[in-house]
């Protein structure tokens, strides 16, 4: 029994289950359409209508939203409900561009009343068709995408909370998602004719300044990378508005910005919550859902669409290159279009699509796209055929010298021809040379070899603001004339680099001798490569750079093309060897003996040359005797000149000016002070010794000494002075043997006698002698007896007032 309810049970809920799905089944729709919009006339949307339901017993509905989905014009598109309609008003939103057919009423009354609906526009240039959306539910339908998006009016609520509202819904199977708009057809049915600001399903919560789709199907698409100068990665759609997205206050959520801010439709990003200012712009509003997209939703025909395809020529501007005959297509949304000559003409120079015409300077056709049976085709399409100008050239030969070696090739600056190929100048014209006339093999117009003597190369010229072309050929014919080389020869400079100035024009006579009027040197360069190519022409005062020998080449040419290419050999004459410049000595104090000055030939004979001094004289070498720079000019016969120098300068034995003496104590010096030219030095009793360079000596001992002073500089001589350094001796030994048998004054002599006075006293102050000028000496006896051997003491008195006291030993 209780097996018997169970299966009743089951029973009750299969059956439940399959009426209620049957209940949730949607009607649908199905329309025909695709006709030609007449000007300034109501035009029905469609052709017909069929609304159907797969249950039979659903025949009414309540209401239908007509939309212009796509192509809207605010405030010039209009739609409107004419005829008898039984049982169905409508009304018009123009913010939304929906027509609303009320009912109840059944399928065929709402056929009949779509039928009805008619479509006007006051806009007369048309740029886009005009799409529309019948829904029988009340959510905005799409065609471009076939999805449903519904506006659900929320103020205050936050982006996660719509995201969470938007995700629970569904329609008719189909599940809500928070809308990701990515064409400008979503974007102006979503946002420009939606009832408010909303939140729509982008965010860069994830990372700061990558925006993403982070809801529907589109979840994880990035649509934006950075702020305000950001960009969309792989033309992704955006809409922000004027200097948005800016992260002003950790900003991360996207929504559509109220009609009074920027641009209609457009984006911002706000924080989660928006502004919660209820009276702010910014305070959010709602959101937008959007249903479709997801796998494994039902196919529902819920919706269906329609096109009035307005009249309109699609070409734009055409620009050829020079005259001729043109095939002209006018590229029109309807199948006739009449051609005028002026906006207003009234006879039409041409009928159909395509115009094959001839056509000699830049012409506006005016383009009128005909809708049959219509009389307001009022609206006239400009087309503009520019003609702009092919580039005027020249067919060129080209005669080039031969290289270096005999073969009917050599090198060609073809750039160097531009302006003889192209009539007139070079503005805005681009000339580049191909060797095949189907510019398949490209050369390289600074430096082309040719590949067989008499060649034609093409040279294409396009100008660069118009990209038209023109071709003409060039011959690249090579000569083998045979020209005189020229040989100029220059003296070294003083500083003996190998390197002078040549002045190239004095080659010219060489060269031309002999050959035709008309045969001229174009110019001289530093390798045969330059002048074959013309490149790097050297100036006609060339200072060579390769030291005393160098061949440079000159080219010549006849008639404006290449005649040849011979060699200009630049040599550098070497100057007369000479001596380096010198400076010698001559020795005043030998006047009028003289010095000999020589000119200064190196490796060579001097006879072979001839010599110009600066005392006038002419001869090898010269005698002179006083000091002073002397110059000779020393040449070669028939060539160059060197000059030498040499400085005499004065040298003299030394004049002894004063010698100062300090004497009479524990360190004797002794100081020479000279004059003279000379460089001296000083020795002190060797005339052969060592001489120092100070003059300066120091413990001198008493005594008789010997001063010497020798010139270093010229080797002059020595000049010798005797002075006396004083000194006491500390004892005497009067004892007979001669050696210290007397005590007095060392370096005492006959001259300073006169100046000095010397007492010597016994120990008891007794005076027991005198020296002076006329007893020089004591002997060591007092009165004719000789003294003991004791310690007796002295006082000295000099005429210069010097006083000296000491004492000294005598042993016997």
């Amino acid at each position: 029994m209780k097996r018997i309810k169970y299966c009743i049970f089951i029973l009750c809920l299969w059956l439940c289950h399959c009426y209620g799905f049957s209940q949730n089944l949607p009607p649908e729709i199905n329309v025909s359409g695709g006709q030609v919009y007449c000007p300034q006339s109501q035009v029905p949307i469609v052709t017909s209508v069929s609304i159907t339901d797969p249950n039979p017993e659903d025949t009414s509905l309540s209401e239908i939203f007509v939309q212009i989905s796509e192509g809207y014009q605010n405030g010039q598109d209009t739609l409107e409900l004419i005829g008898v309609n039984p049982n169905i008003t409508s009304s018009w939103n123009a913010s939304e561009g929906i027509l609303t057919l009320s009912g109840p009423a059944t399928f065929a009354e709402f056929d009949n009343a779509i039928e009805n609906v008619v479509f006007q526009t006051t806009q007369t240039t048309f740029t886009q068709d005009r799409q529309f959306s019948i829904n029988l539910g009340d959510a905005n339908y799409l065609p471009s995408t076939g999805h449903y998006y519904f506006y659900v009016s929320d103020s205050g609520i936050t982006w996660t909370e719509a995201r969470d509202a938007a995700a629970t819904q569904t329609y008719f199977g189909l599940q809500g998602y928070l809308a990701t708009l990515t064409s400008e057809e979503e974007s102006q049915l979503a946002g420009e004719q939606s009832a408010g600001a909303g939140w729509i399903g982008g965010s860069d919560a994830e990372t700061e300044g990558t925006w993403k789709w982070v809801t529907g199907p589109e979840a994880g698409t990035v649509f934006w990378q950075g702020s305000v100068n950001g960009n969309a990665p792989n033309n992704a759609f955006s809409f922000w508005n004027y200097n948005e997205p800016n992260n002003a206050g950790n900003e991360d959520y996207a929504h559509i910005t109220d009609s009074s801010v920027g641009i209609l439709g457009a984006w911002n990003d706000l924080a989660n919550t928006g502004d919660t200012n209820v009276s702010s712009a910014y305070h959010p509003q709602g959101y937008i859902v959007e249903y479709g997209g997801l796998p494994n939703e039902p196919d529902i025909s819920l919706s269906a669409s329609s096109t009035l395809v307005m009249p309109r020529v699609l070409n734009n501007d055409i620009t050829v290159c020079g005259t001729g005959t043109f095939i002209l297509y006018a590229g029109a949304s309807t199948p006739d279009v009449w051609w005028y000559e002026t906006p207003s003409s009234t006879t039409p120079i041409h009928v159909g699509s395509i115009y094959d015409v001839q056509i000699n300077t830049t012409t506006t056709y005016w383009l009128l796209p005909i809708v049959q049976g219509c009389t307001t085709n009022l609206e006239r399409y400009p087309i503009t055929v520019t003609i702009n100008e092919i580039p005027n050239v020249n067919d060129i030969t080209i005669s080039q010298c031969e290289d270096e070696v005999m073969d009917g090739l050599s090198n060609f600056n073809l750039s160097a021809y531009n302006d003889i190929i192209v009539n007139g100048g070079l503005t805005n014209l681009e000339v580049r040379f191909f060797e095949s006339m189907d510019f398949s093999i490209p050369i390289n117009d600074d430096n082309y070899t040719n590949i067989s003597n008499n060649q034609v190369v093409y040279a294409q010229v396009r100008n660069t603001s118009t990209n038209c072309s023109a071709t003409a050929e060039v011959v690249l014919s090579v000569n083998t004339n045979v020209s005189n080389y020229a040989l100029l020869i220059e003296c070294d400079n003083l500083d003996e680099t190998g390197l002078v100035s040549f002045d190239l024009t004095l080659a010219e006579s060489q060269i031309l001798n002999s050959l035709a009027s008309d045969v001229i040197v174009l110019g001289y360069y530093e390798t045969y490569s330059d002048a074959l190519l013309q490149e790097n022409e050297l100036n006609t005062n060339f200072t060579n750079t390769e030291a005393y020998n160098q061949t440079i080449f000159a080219r010549l040419e006849q008639n404006g093309s290449c005649y040849s290419i011979t060699e200009v050999v630049l040599n550098v004459e070497n100057l007369p060897n000479l001596l380096q410049d010198e400076s010698i000595y001559y020795c005043l104090n030998s006047f009028p003996e003289t010095v000999t000055l020589e000119g200064g030939i190196v490796n060579d004979i001097p006879n072979n040359f001839y010599y110009n001094w600066s005392t006038g004289e002419t001869t090898m070498t010269i005698e002179v005797n006083e000091p002073g720079t002397y110059t000779v000019e020393v040449t070669k016969p028939f060539g160059c000149t060197n000059t030498r120098t040499i400085t005499v300068l004065p040298s003299d034995t030394a004049t002894f000016e004063t010698i100062e003496i300090t004497d009479l104590t524990e360190n004797n010096t002794i100081s020479v002070l000279v004059s003279g030219d000379g460089d001296y030095v000083y020795a002190l009793d060797e005339e052969n010794g060592i001489y120092q360079d100070s003059n300066t000596f120091e413990n001198v001992p008493a005594g008789i000494h010997s001063v010497y002073v020798k010139d270093l500089k010229a080797d002059c001589g020595i000049v010798a002075m005797d002075i006396s350094v004083l000194g006491f001796p500390k004892f005497f030994t009067p004892n007979g043997d001669t050696v210290n048998d007397t005590w007095q004054v060392k370096g005492f002599t006959s001259e300073l006698s006169a100046t000095v006075r010397i007492e010597i006293f016994n120990r008891y102050g007794k005076l027991v002698a005198i020296i002076n000028s006329t007893n020089q000496n004591w002997d060591g006896t007092s009165n004719g007896e000789l003294l003991p051997t004791d310690d007796y003491w002295f006082v000295s008195e000099f005429l210069d007032g010097r006083t000296f006291k000491g004492h000294f030993t005598l042993k016997r």
